[in-house]
């Protein structure tokens, strides 16, 4: 289920999107209030986003699922910082 929510190529793309928007951060909705923080493939999406200068940040939310259940679960928001104007060459 991570591998599918958290594929670093899908976020590169909704990355590039948000920054080109000059946005400095990115919240990925999780389906249904699933908390995907403790499994293989979220460990894998942190390293990936700690080796690319990205802070990522799990936000608690209620969902309501399709069956009109309510489920509290986990949102991650990824954030970056703005290139230094006064640095450009």
């Amino acid at each position: 289920m991570a591998a599918k929510h958290l594929h670093s190529d899908k976020i590169k793309m909704a990355l590039h999107g948000a920054a080109k928007n000059g946005h400095q951060a990115l919240r990925i909705s999780l389906p249904n209030g699933i908390d995907l923080r403790s499994t293989d493939g979220a460990e894998i999406f942190m390293q990936w986003a700690k080796e690319n200068g990205l802070v990522v940040e799990w936000y608690s939310r209620v969902a309501t699922v399709e069956d009109g259940r309510q489920a509290s679960g986990f949102d991650v928001e990824i954030s970056w910082k703005s290139p230094d104007p006064s640095r450009a060459s």
